[in-house]
């Protein structure tokens, strides 16, 4: 670990601890596991500079043949030019780079908020994933008959997330983390 991330590990120790916590709280509700990778088939994955250039730390320790994988995965991303895309860190369905994931990445799968505060299914509430037990896809909100109807132990809980509000947290003040600039993961490339 550099010096340069000393503050940072120590902030997502306690961002992880944290999640831990909420993915217990909501396990009956959620799906994710290893080798399932649509979080990261389909998305503009948006990260702050400091999260980048810790990506980026753990992407210089790969083996070459993953690298060469990673960097033709960018060229076909940057060819294509759509706004969503599949992660170009994720070869053979897992993430080359877990421990140094962004936090979009570790918070994906939990029931979270909208900016204007409704409830935010994560995608894969429309296949059969997280959350889809109590997914209403004709009305695209959370039902509270199916929650009642498939027994659920407790009701689930929505949580604030984002980028925004973790970047925020009096946690990084105290740490005097500089996130720096925020956008997508393909922008950084």
């Amino acid at each position: 670990m550099t010096d340069k991330f000393k503050n940072f590990e120590a902030f997502l120790q306690s961002i992880d601890s944290d999640l831990k916590k909420i993915f217990e709280y909501q396990q009956e509700y959620i799906c994710c596991k290893n080798g399932c990778s649509f979080c990261c088939e389909q998305g503009d994955y948006p990260l702050s500079k400091l999260e980048f250039e810790y990506l980026m730390e753990e992407f210089a320790k790969l083996d070459n043949k993953i690298k060469i994988q990673i960097y033709q995965n960018i060229i076909e991303i940057k060819q294509a030019d759509e706004e969503s895309y599949k992660c170009p860190f994720l070869i053979n369905h897992s993430c080359s780079v877990y421990s140094h994931r962004p936090f979009v990445c570790r918070t994906f799968g939990v029931l979270t908020e909208d900016s204007k505060g409704n409830p935010a299914f994560p995608s894969c509430a429309t296949k059969g994933l997280n959350f889809s037990q109590i997914y209403d896809e004709e009305k695209q909100h959370l039902s509270v008959e199916l929650v009642e109807k498939n027994h659920f132990k407790i009701f689930p809980k929505i949580f604030r997330l984002n980028n925004k509000v973790i970047m925020n947290l009096p946690f990084a003040k105290e740490l005097n983390i500089d996130f720096g600039e925020a956008k997508r993961l393909i922008d950084f490339l």
